[in-house]
C-alpha cells in the first residue's frame, strides 16, 4: 500500500510544500515536510525516505547542500530538486550529484506525480497507477488555489509582472488554462492573468462556452476579466486577496482594480451604421 511509502518534502515555502503535500497524500503517500536542508537531514535519520523532493534556495541549507550531505554520508535516497531557477548551472549541479529529476515551479500536479511515480517504480516500488489517473482528473479546490498563488509569487519575484496568477478547470477539476499577469513582460495592457488563462482555455476546447468551468484567481478579477468571465459564462470563481487586500499591500495602489477615472461615452454615427448593416 502507498502508506507505507515514505515521501520527504524539503520546502521553505510554506504554500508550495502544503501544495505538494497536498497534491501527493492523494496518492496515500505518507508525506514528511522540512524547512530547510537541516530539518530534511534530521527526517531522514528518523524515517526511511523512498523519494525526497527538495527545494534549492532555503536557508540557512538548502537542496543542493542536503544532497551533497546523502552522497558523503553513502546515503542512497532518489533526490528530485524543486526549483524556479531554469539557468543551465542548475541542471549541471543535479546532475553531477546524481539528482534524477529537476522539476520547475510553479508545480503542475499531474507532473509533479508522474514523476514520483517513475521514481517509485525504478526503485521497484508499486506506485498504485490507478489512484495517479484519478487524480489527474480531480484536483482539490486548495491544490488548485495553492497552484494559483505558487504561480503569482514565481510572476513576482522573476520580475514579469504582478503577483497575479490564475487557472481554469473543467467541472471535474482538470486543468485547461492557467495565466499569469504579463502587462510588463508583455506590454499588453490585457494581459491579465485571468484573461490569459480564459483565452488558454477557449482555444482548448475550440469555443467560447465556458459555463460548466471553475475560475481560480490569486486575487478578484479586474473589470477586464469580471467583463470576460461573464462573456464566456463561467458561474464559480475563487480567489484568495480582494481588491482592498490588495490596496493594503501597495500602500494604496489598486492598479489592478477600478479605473482611476471615469471613461465618458458617446454614440456616434448611429444612422450611417445601421444603414450599413442593412446593406449586408
Amino acid at each position: 500500500m502507498n502508506s507505507f511509502i515514505n515521501i520527504l518534502i524539503a520546502e521553505d515555502n510554506a504554500v508550495s510544500r502544503e501544495m505538494m503535500t497536498g497534491i501527493l497524500k492523494t496518492q496515500g503517500y505518507t508525506i514528511h515536510g522540512a524547512n530547510d536542508g537541516d530539518e530534511a537531514i534530521k527526517v531522514i535519520d528518523d524515517v526511511n525516505i523512498d523519494v525526497a523532493l527538495v527545494d534549492i534556495n532555503m536557508a540557512p541549507k538548502g537542496g543542493f547542500e542536503f544532497v551533497k550531505h546523502l552522497v558523503v554520508k553513502g546515503i542512497d535516497i532518489p533526490v528530485v530538486v524543486i526549483t524556479g531557477d531554469d539557468s543551465s548551472d542548475i541542471l549541471t549541479e543535479s546532475s553531477a550529484l546524481g539528482v534524477l529529476k529537476v522539476i520547475q515551479k510553479p508545480i503542475e500536479p499531474d507532473r509533479l506525480i508522474e514523476t514520483v511515480r517513475r521514481v517509485l517504480e525504478r526503485r521497484g516500488k508499486n506506485p498504485s497507477p490507478l489512484a495517479v489517473q484519478t487524480h489527474e482528473t480531480n484536483h482539490s479546490h486548495d491544490v488548485l488555489m495553492a497552484r494559483v498563488i505558487d504561480m503569482a509569487i514565481k510572476n513576482q519575484s522573476t520580475g514579469k509582472g504582478g503577483p497575479f496568477g490564475a487557472l481554469i478547470t473543467d467541472s471535474e477539476g482538470k486543468i485547461l488554462g492557467e495565466g499569469v499577469n504579463g502587462r510588463t513582460s508583455r506590454m499588453d495592457p490585457t494581459a491579465h492573468a485571468e484573461v490569459m488563462a480564459i483565452r488558454q482555455a477557449a482555444e482548448k476546447l475550440g469555443g467560447g462556452d465556458l459555463s460548466s468551468c471553475v475560475l481560480y484567481c490569486s486575487s478578484q478579477p479586474t473589470m477586464m476579466g469580471h467583463a470576460l468571465i461573464e462573456s464566456v459564462g463561467i458561474e464559480q470563481v475563487y480567489f484568495a486577496l480582494t481588491h482592498d487586500d490588495i490596496r493594503h499591500m501597495r500602500g494604496g495602489d489598486d492598479s489592478q482594480g477600478k479605473p482611476h477615472k471615469k471613461t465618458e461615452y458617446k454614440q456616434l454615427g448611429r444612422d450611417e451604421a445601421l444603414d450599413m448593416f442593412k446593406n449586408k
